[in-house]
């Protein structure tokens, strides 16, 4: 990476550091960060190629950065063609943009009220395919799902209001309505 590159991103790090800890609601944060973070998918090779390492198994979430105080963190996520997330909420804010090649997300929305912490009644809010330098924004409550529908990696950068590697989530089965537990965990970079 070029070192002006390497300025972009460090950059977009500080930006988005100065804008979290500027900012208390979650909708401020969002308004700001998402132009910084479309800022960053227009620069070519702003990325290191290391965030972007994919895994065989499963999609990779490469951990690019994240402060001392874990207020968030920005990771290099790899979908191999046919990789997919499961149905899943972040328990945070979060941006997505893509950095190349395209996935297919499906949103969702939770439709019951939310009383029994195992099982959710979800439903299919909609659907769009995003291409190299859409960025999707979504709350804390926010429910969606990722795949790879292309011959070719996508890659993206995700932006999180917290350690998203190092928090329970939840994941929605949308037949049986059972809630299950996850760890995503972080692949080196």
């Amino acid at each position: 990476m070029m070192q002006q590159n390497k300025a972009q991103l460090n950059q977009f790090i500080n930006d988005m550091e100065a804008t979290i800890r500027k900012y208390a609601m979650e909708s401020e944060i969002l308004q700001r960060a998402k132009p910084l973070l479309e800022e960053l998918l227009r620069s070519p090779d702003s990325m290191p190629q290391e965030s972007f390492k994919p895994r065989k198994d499963r999609f990779a979430n490469n951990l690019i950065y994240m402060p001392s105080d874990k207020i968030f963190s920005v990771i290099g996520g790899v979908f191999l063609p046919g990789q997919a997330t499961p149905i899943h909420d972040h328990l945070t804010w979060a941006l997505i943009g893509i950095y190349e090649g395209m996935e297919r997300e499906s949103y969702y929305r939770r439709i019951d009220d939310g009383s029994n912490p195992k099982v959710a009644v979800i439903k299919k809010a909609g659907e769009r395919i995003n291409k190299k330098g859409h960025v999707t924004v979504l709350g804390k409550d926010g429910i969606h799902r990722i795949e790879n529908v292309s011959d070719k990696p996508s890659l993206s950068v995700h932006v999180y209001g917290l350690d998203i590697g190092n928090t329970q989530r939840n994941a929605y089965n949308p037949v049986t309505g059972e809630i299950g537990n996850f760890v995503s965990g972080y692949d080196s970079v």
